[in-house]
């Protein structure tokens, strides 16, 4: 669906906008590029994320520390090389961080969300539209204010539709720390 694909932009923009006008307190701004690999590998993700550290702090004698955070995530899923309509994903993730570094970031996170448009695909039928997700992953910081990680992505309707087929991906990501 175009119109998807627009609203997907235009929260971007928004984002960006929005972020710049706030005080810098380590919130962080990114986009993630995602990939089936079990079932349907021709599906893909386009994430944006907004990620809000939550007061809950700890840190350890050994020099870890562990965070914690909530991420408000917004994604655009297709098949690749397909005419078929996309789908919208919209979901909150507390998330926990532990950091055995000032620079490297051990995320694991478990959320709710919603997907909008299209939730079925040629080889893949996520069920319907309520969704449970994870994700579990390592993000390296470089400098003072740029991200890039890897992580795992899960996403499933937990048995509540006909379908369940959900979706495992790995996903690439970059992002800013305000």
């Amino acid at each position: 669906m175009k119109i998807l694909k627009h609203i997907f932009l235009h929260s971007i923009a928004i984002s960006w906008a929005l972020l710049a006008a706030m005080p810098a307190t380590s919130r962080e701004l990114g986009a993630a590029y995602g990939r089936e690999f079990q079932e349907n590998t021709d599906i893909e993700q386009y994430e944006i994320f907004f990620r809000e550290p939550l007061s809950f702090q700890r840190e350890f004698e050994s020099g870890f520390r562990l965070l914690s955070a909530v991420e408000i995530g917004a994604a655009l899923i297709r098949e690749a090389d397909s005419d078929k309509d996309e789908g919208g994903r919209f979901s909150v993730m507390p998330q926990l961080i532990l950091s055995p570094h000032p620079n490297v970031y051990l995320v694991a996170g478990l959320g709710v969300g919603f997907m909008v448009g299209n939730f079925e695909f040629t080889q893949h039928d996520l069920g319907g539209s309520f969704l449970l997700n994870s994700k579990l992953g390592i993000q390296f910081l470089l400098g003072q204010h740029f991200n890039i990680g890897y992580f795992y992505y899960h996403q499933s309707n937990a048995d509540i539709y006909d379908h369940n087929q959900g979706l495992n991906m790995h996903n690439v990501l970059l992002s800013y720390t305000f």
